[in-house]
């Protein structure tokens, strides 16, 4: 009879999501993600197999619990123009110094990991739409094109604004930045 889970997988996930969001995937070692995850070594190889499999795991739980709630978010939002909606983007996380877990999995691990590459486009897509579709609702900017290349823009105005995060650069109000964009694109 198999022994049964002595750990709350959701909590290891968390644990594992915050530390590789944190400190990356190089700089965290095997300790490091055990005591971020609350587990034992013998559980970890049987939940996770290996430090990669962890990673790929914790890039699905950002997913789920981060990028898909920020997409809602855009995806719901009825508010009186798209800086109304796209805002709250460049706002940026509780800790700004870990910069964006997307942004951070695409500098790092994309370039050596097909499977990271694959999930991160994945998710920036996902985000990008979702950017489009506030444009396309709102009414913002020239019709067509113009809306979708304004979206692809401020997705990478997004990441930019992250990585300049997380490097501990001076704050910059992208918000009226953003908005400015926003009414030149009108």
């Amino acid at each position: 009879m198999a022994r049964p889970r002595e750990f709350d997988p959701e909590t290891a996930l968390k644990g594992a999501t915050d530390i590789f969001w944190r400190q990356g995937y190089k700089a965290t070692n095997l300790p490091d993600l055990l005591r971020a995850m609350g587990l034992t070594r013998g559980s970890f190889y049987k939940a996770f197999r290996d430090k990669e499999s962890a990673y790929l795991k914790a890039l699905d739980f950002y997913d789920a619990h981060v990028l898909s709630g920020a997409v809602a978010r855009l995806d719901a939002c009825a508010g009186p123009d798209a800086w109304t909606c796209l805002a709250p983007l460049f706002d940026g996380p509780a800790d700004a110094r870990w910069g964006c877990f997307i942004c951070n999995a695409m500098v790092e691990r994309a370039p050596e990991s097909p499977e990271v590459a694959a999930r991160t486009n994945a998710m920036a897509a996902r985000l990008r739409d979702a950017i489009a579709g506030v444009l396309h609702r709102c009414e913002a900017g020239r019709a067509g094109e113009d809306r979708e290349e304004t979206a692809d823009l401020i997705l990478h105005l997004y990441f930019g604004h992250q990585a300049i995060g997380r490097a501990g650069a001076a704050e910059v109000d992208w918000a009226t930045r953003l908005h400015h964009l926003l009414d030149a694109a009108g």
